[in-house]
């Protein structure tokens, strides 16, 4: 810099300023200081004018008096000084601003969205009144003393024994579902969320009833009400009250009500509900007498006041007055357990859920992110602010000089922090409004963001208060805490304890961003893991039709012309029917099964599996031992196949031993003639289950066809055709097997993908910290960089001397971080029966991208130094 500038008027100032007799005491001093800045050193025009208005600022506090103003006109008049001072250092200082409000914006948005996610997730089923007290009766059973099935829905007695023996209980309702066709007029849809409830149903949820009356509703036989959008879908703009709907080509209800449609958060969800009184009347069956007809849903409402777990805790002895002789006769056992409704989306996975449910665990993984990040943000601003205290305390300096206390430079730093937190925020509310329709198809939900809620605008409220103290408070105590005299003679030096802490935030940076980044490599080589394992059934080129629910006296012909039909195209080379697919759990599940001579006390609970003789050679069902179902054999209705688990569960020693046995079946007795193979029917998840499987030719639940044509549109239009020719009626509905099969990892895909992302915004926001110290250091040694280039230093050895102790603090992280993300990781994968091995290399390559990302964030500002003249280096 020139050594005229600055200009007289200038050096004038300073000797007339420093003159007044307020500041004799140090008059020396300072003006020798302004006199070596200005003329030794150089010094820009802004920065004169900044240091003007520090000067300026403290003058006139220390002159006004309490008479002159009053204390609070004092205190704005502060204020507004506090906030011009720190807005000029915010703009002088523009890449460290710029990084840590990038740092900043960057936390904040992902700690919003993630927060408004776990949110999201715990509040399911909060919105029903009197929410705090509804429970689901969950069911598990045991037999030999070992459970074999935990059931979202249970026993059809339970919830009207519990309603009928104790006082505390309000009311309950029992469900069951009901997959039908109904039509209406020329409407015919498919309808596979429509339930059957009691009459109580209105009376327990606070569903709203747009139409029809609460207490009838669903009262008597054949009555039905409808959700807002399926009464649309079939009526329009007509009013459904009083209408028919034909029940799967039979049957004929009445719509005596339409209802508000059930809110996506929570784990009810249903289109249509018919009386439970209708149901009973089909069964000719008194339900609530039944206590081993699994699949009803039992809710009910305790009365305010009761304890759950003290009620719960009698419905032991309940069970022994009601069926205890039974339970011991056979070997068995059951437990009810009360399931909190609120806590059903997080904590319930069990069988017949009625729709899929969230899960705990990685909901709490996602907010420990959620407060990783935006901590790391914080420390961004905390390690970068520490590290720029040499230059700020010469303004420090100056101001203790002219008699400003340590508490007044506080509350300085303190308003720079504000400033920093407060723009950070509201530019992060602006990026949640536009990112949030993304991120709601990246995590499968759909959230919102409503910024007037009373308990979003309390976490938005404390994210400003916590920021603006915990990232500034530390550097505000430290700054302020600078001596003058060491200041002014140039003898202040970083101290001891400031570099251990900023090196000690860089290691918890970049451990937090090598855990998350081992966590997202970890989830995806686990999916990919389960979908390279070979399944032991061919899912592939599987059209799968779900059968007709309409259907009469013909329906076995159909079937069988329609088989014949299809299997004769040449794009179509196998059909078969069956009462299960791959890819989801059999809902066929008996108990009370064991093998004749044996105690009935040894009887256990199976999947079962029905299929017509072509079953196992469509899927490609290996056979263990025996043989398949054979059409030459006229017996073979009576006759079963088990797979290897299920030979396991009956006791025998060997596969050989099991063929030409009987067992006990629901009355009836079924020859053992071969044994498959086990395969995964559902996700790599689950263990395999024990699976029995039935010879049911005219089975009607799903048709899978195999495809192997080029065209597949083509294919399919004939499927149709042929459908409509044989069902007419019903809709065509079909879905593709390895795509239904995949949708069991769905959850898990959007949970690794969610985890990934914010992986990669944790090393943005590490990097970008990295990326403003290596800034400040090189600042620092600009000097010693030019001499070295002038010696003849490379560009490498400067990199290897400016690198090595931040690539020592990164080897640091890494270390500490691999025994806790191998920990981690294995809980998560407690929660697979069948899991990839944690080897080396899911720690080393996210080590390497890391120190490679480091490394590139490091080199980018060397480089850029080390290409500096030397000369310029060397004058400043």
């Amino acid at each position: 810099m020139n050594q005229q500038y600055p200009p007289k008027w200038a050096d004038k100032f300073l000797e007339w300023y420093c003159s007044q007799e307020y500041i004799d005491e140090v008059q020396g001093d300072l003006y020798e200081w302004f006199q070596l800045r200005i003329r030794k050193q150089g010094l820009t025009k802004a920065r004169l004018f900044y240091l003007f208005d520090v000067i300026r600022f403290m003058r006139s506090y220390r002159l006004k008096s309490t008479e002159e103003l009053s204390q609070n006109s004092n205190n704005l008049d502060m204020l507004r000084n506090y906030i011009m001072i720190s807005w000029r250092s915010l703009v002088k200082e523009k890449l460290f601003t710029f990084i840590n409000l990038a740092g900043l914006i960057v936390g904040i948005t992902a700690f919003l969205l993630l927060w408004t996610y776990v949110q999201n997730e715990r509040s399911y089923d909060e919105h029903w009144e009197n929410s705090e007290n509804i429970y689901r009766v969950k069911t598990e059973r045991y037999n030999q003393g070992v459970i074999s099935t935990t059931w979202a829905a249970g026993a059809g007695a339970i919830g009207h024994v519990l309603d009928t023996n104790y006082a505390e209980v309000e009311r309950y309702v029992i469900m069951t579902r009901s997959n039908a066709i109904l039509e209406y007029n020329e409407k015919v849809l498919r309808e596979g969320n429509t339930f059957y409830a009691s009459e109580e149903f209105f009376n327990l949820f606070s569903v709203e009833l747009l139409q029809g009356d609460r207490e009838t509703a669903l009262k008597e036989p054949y009555k039905m009400v409808l959700s807002s959008s399926t009464a649309e879908k079939y009526f329009g703009d007509e009013d459904p009250m009083g209408k028919i709907i034909t029940h799967n080509g039979s049957r004929e209800y009445e719509v005596t009500g339409v209802y508000a449609d059930i809110p996506e958060k929570s784990h009810m969800s249903f289109d249509a509900l018919y009386s439970f009184a209708t149901f009973q009347d089909i069964m000719d069956n008194n339900i609530s007498d039944q206590w081993n007809w699994d699949g009803f849903y039992n809710y009910i409402q305790l009365k305010e006041g009761i304890n759950a777990e003290d009620f719960e805790a009698k419905i032991p002895d309940l069970i022994e007055r009601e069926i205890g002789e039974d339970l011991v006769n056979s070997n068995q056992n059951v437990k009810f357990y009360l399931q909190p409704i609120e806590e059903i989306h997080l904590t319930s996975n069990f069988m017949m859920e009625m729709k899929p449910n969230g899960d705990l665990q990685s909901t709490n993984f996602l907010f420990a992110i959620a407060f990783f990040i935006i901590i790391l943000a914080w420390v961004n601003y905390i390690n970068l602010t520490t590290a720029k205290s040499m230059e700020r305390a010469k303004e420090v300096g100056i101001r203790k000089v002219m008699g400003s206390q340590r508490g007044q430079l506080i509350r300085q730093f303190l308003v720079e922090s504000l400033l920093l937190n407060l723009t950070s925020l509201l530019v992060s509310l602006l990026f949640i409004f536009i990112l949030l329709p993304y991120f709601n198809g990246l995590a499968g939900r759909e959230l919102t963001f409503d910024i007037l809620d009373s308990g979003l605008l309390l976490v938005i409220l404390s994210i400003l208060i916590i920021g603006t103290f915990f990232s500034g408070l530390y550097p505000a105590l430290v700054i302020s805490g600078f001596k003058p005299v060491t200041i002014l003679k140039g003898k202040l030096r970083n101290s001891y304890k400031g570099q251990v802490l900023r090196k000690g935030l860089v290691v918890f940076q970049f451990f937090t961003s090598l855990v998350l980044m081992v966590g997202t490599a970890t989830v995806f080589f686990q999916l990919d893991y389960m979908k390279s394992q070979d399944l032991g059934v061919n899912i592939e080129q599987t059209l799968v039709v779900r059968g007709p629910n309409v259907t009469d006296s013909t329906y076995e012909d159909k079937l069988n012309i329609f088989k014949l039909n299809l299997s004769s195209q040449s794009g179509i080379s196998m059909v078969t029917s069956s009462t299960a697919v791959p890819g989801s759990q059999p809902p066929w599940n008996a108990g009370g099964i064991y093998v004749l001579g044996d105690d009935s006390n040894t009887a256990k609970q199976y999947r079962i599996i029905g299929g017509d003789y072509d079953f196992l050679d469509t899927y490609e069902i290996a056979l263990a031992t025996g043989r398949k179902f054979d059409r030459s054999r006229t017996n073979d209705p009576s006759t079963v196949l088990l797979n290897e688990s299920a030979v396991d569960l009956m006791g025998f020693k060997s596969l050989e031993e099991s063929l030409a046995k009987e067992i006990f079946f629901w009355g009836d007795t079924f020859e053992i003639v071969g044994v498959v193979k086990d395969f995964h029917n559902e996700s790599l998840k689950k263990s395999f289950e024990p699976l029995i499987f039935r010879l049911i030719p005219n089975a009607s639940n799903f048709y899978s066809v195999k495809v192997n044509s080029t065209n597949m549109n083509r294919t399919i239009a004939t499927v149709e055709e042929e459908w409509k020719a044989q069902f007419p009626g019903n809709p065509f509905d079909f879905f593709f097997l390895d795509d239904h099969y995949q949708e069991q990892y769905k959850a898990d895909m959007q949970f690794g993908q969610v985890v990934g992302l914010f992986a990669l915004l944790a090393i943005f926001i590490a990097c970008l910290g990295l990326y403003g110290l290596d800034s400040f250091i090189t600042n620092q040694r600009t000097k010693e960089i030019g001499v070295r280039k002038v010696l003849g230093a490379s560009l490498s050895s400067l990199m290897k001397l400016l690198s090595v102790d931040f690539l020592k603090l990164i080897l640091m992280a890494m270390i500490l971080a691999i025994p806790i993300s191998w920990f981690l990781m294995g809980e998560w994968l407690s929660g697979f029966a069948y899991q990839m091995e944690l080897n080396g290399w899911i720690f080393i390559l996210p080590s390497i991208v890391l120190l490679a990302i480091a490394l590139l964030t490091i080199a980018s500002k060397i480089v850029r130094s080390g290409m500096v003249n030397p000369v310029d280096s060397l004058r400043q």
